[in-house]
C-alpha cells in the first residue's frame, strides 16, 4: 500500500482563495463548502498559502478581527507541498510533524490537489 501514488488519493475539488481576498469571505467559504482549508493562490495557480481554522484564532488572537484583513496578513505562508507522483509512504514524514493538509503541485508548480489525513483513512478504509 505504500507504493501507492499521491494522485490516488488526493482531492481535486479545491477550494481556493486570492491572497488579496478579505477574511470575512475566507472564513464564509470555510463554513459554506465544510472544509477546514483553503488554499490560496494568486493569479497564475501557484500556491502561496494556506488557511486553516486555526489561523482564524490567530487573527482574533492578534485583537484584529476586522471583516476586510487581507487574507496574505494571516495566512499559513510555510506551506509543504507533495508532489502527484510522491507515494504514500512519502506522506509519513510531514504527517508525523502535524501537517495535515497537503496541497499538491505538480512539476510546473501549478496546484492540482490536496491530500489530507482524511483522505488517507478513506483510502485505508477503502482497502479493507
Amino acid at each position: 500500500m505504500t507504493d501507492v501514488p499521491v494522485e490516488r488519493l488526493m482531492s481535486t475539488e479545491l477550494v481556493t482563495i486570492a491572497p488579496g481576498a478579505a477574511a470575512a469571505d475566507a472564513a464564509n467559504r470555510m463554513l459554506e463548502t465544510g472544509v477546514s482549508s483553503i488554499l490560496v493562490v494568486d493569479d497564475d495557480g501557484r500556491l502561496t498559502g494556506l488557511i486553516t481554522a486555526t489561523d482564524f484564532v490567530s487573527l482574533v488572537r492578534r485583537n484584529d478581527p476586522d471583516d476586510e484583513t487581507p487574507v496574505e496578513a494571516f495566512m499559513t505562508t510555510d506551506v509543504v507541498t507533495v508532489s502527484p507522483d510522491d507515494s504514500v509512504e512519502d506522506l509519513a514524514e510531514p504527517t508525523d510533524r502535524g501537517y495535515t493538509h497537503l496541497p499538491v503541485v505538480d512539476a510546473a508548480g501549478q496546484l492540482v490537489g490536496m491530500v489530507s489525513t482524511t483522505d488517507l483513512t478513506a483510502y485505508v478504509s477503502e482497502q479493507r
